[in-house]
């Protein structure tokens, strides 16, 4: 099968383990290996070969299972972690998936070099193709979206666990990262955002601040400074993205816009969900709706579309986020509670076990697609 692709043998075989379910990997393609060939040398290609998936390990483990001298593999290591195509944490390694491991963690620290705007255009053209379609159309509730907060409290509905406020106030350690992924790779190719800017980076919760901090790819914020940035945020039209797990757990939340955003690129285009259904939906009264186009603007999932002078609401398409209610001067828009809520799990681990069945599905389907 990789007789037809010109690249090194190791460079061959590190393409054809990307693309397995379990990385949640794309079909081995001419695009595949030539994003790998740009992430990695032949030498490199063959130590990622013998580094963990996801849980990093030690340089002795990686070292026994390579069968070749520290002398050799430690400054192959040293130039994958340089270039952020492996995971290096205090010298433990391991390898991620291309999307969204690798993508997150190689463009978090705002990266710009002609090497980074390179990778940009292959992993956008990579994504491009649709892969993420072999994964199915099930929803998994892996994501939640976080609704804007004055909507919910101007209709005396104020639900702890749905809003930013809590967020903030469960967690001492709050940190930004340099960059939002998805806007810096898009900018990186020359296509800048109509809502926001690669700085406008993710918002890190917990003790997973101190490894951004630590790493380069962040800095603190004050409780007060926090809640600043998610105003402004919000008053530029984005939506919160953030793990389906209680406030009190490290998290980090994704202010993702429709131009930039892969997780609704995945939505919008590739009929993929893995949202959680939101705790309150958006009710339109159309007689009251002067088909002004405005809820449109401002929504980034299409669930309100403008066509000919018309407008049409799709609750099917709702995160619940509440950016349509106020450019609507009509009050024609109002939020409800949504009958398929359920509360966010615990934490990560429980999240997991909860998603176990359906991720497990979805990888086999995929297998058996593949």
């Amino acid at each position: 099968m990789t007789e037809k692709y010109n690249a090194h043998p190791a460079q061959l075989k590190l393409a054809k383990l990307f693309t397995s379910v379990k990385l949640l990997g794309p079909p081995m393609s001419d695009k595949l290996v030539e994003l790998v060939i740009h992430l990695f040398t032949p030498d490199e290609a063959e130590v990622a070969l013998n580094l963990p998936l996801y849980y990093p390990k030690p340089l002795a483990k990686i070292v026994r299972k390579a069968g070749r001298s520290s002398d050799e593999i430690i400054p192959l290591l040293d130039a994958m972690s340089n270039h952020r195509v492996i995971l290096n944490y205090n010298n433990r390694y391991s390898l991620l998936p291309i999307i969204p491991g690798m993508f997150g963690y190689l463009l978090m620290n705002s990266g710009d070099s002609k090497w980074h705007r390179k990778y940009a255009k292959l992993l956008i053209e990579l994504f491009s193709t649709g892969y993420v379609k072999r994964y199915g159309s099930k929803q998994i509730s892996a994501i939640r979206n976080i609704p804007l907060q004055q909507v919910i409290e101007n209709k005396n509905r104020v639900v702890t666990a749905d809003l930013m406020s809590e967020m903030i106030d469960r967690h001492k350690e709050l940190a930004v990262l340099k960059s939002c992924l998805c806007r810096q790779s898009l900018h990186l190719i020359g296509k800048d955002c109509k809502r926001a800017t690669p700085e406008d980076g993710c918002l890190i919760f917990g003790n997973i601040s101190r490894f951004i901090v630590e790493d380069g790819s962040g800095h603190f914020v004050s409780k007060e400074e926090m809640h600043d940035i998610v105003t402004d945020r919000r008053e530029k039209g984005l939506v919160f993205l953030t793990g389906n797990v209680s406030p009190s757990s490290p998290n980090a939340i994704c202010t993702c816009c429709d131009c930039c955003c892969h997780a609704l690129e995945a939505i919008n285009h590739f009929d993929i969900n893995v949202i959680a259904p939101p705790h309150f939906i958006v009710e339109v009264d159309e007689s009251l709706c002067n088909n002004c186009g405005k809820c449109a603007k401002a929504c980034n999932t299409n669930a309100h579309t403008y066509e000919n002078k018309k407008h049409a609401y799709d609750v099917k398409k709702c995160l619940g986020c509440g950016l349509c209610i106020n450019p609507c001067k009509p009050n024609a828009i109002k939020m409800v509670e949504n009958p398929s809520y359920k509360p966010p799990s615990k934490n990560f681990p429980t999240l997991g076990i909860k998603l176990l069945p359906s991720t497990v599905m979805i990888g086999l389907k995929a297998k058996i697609r593949k």
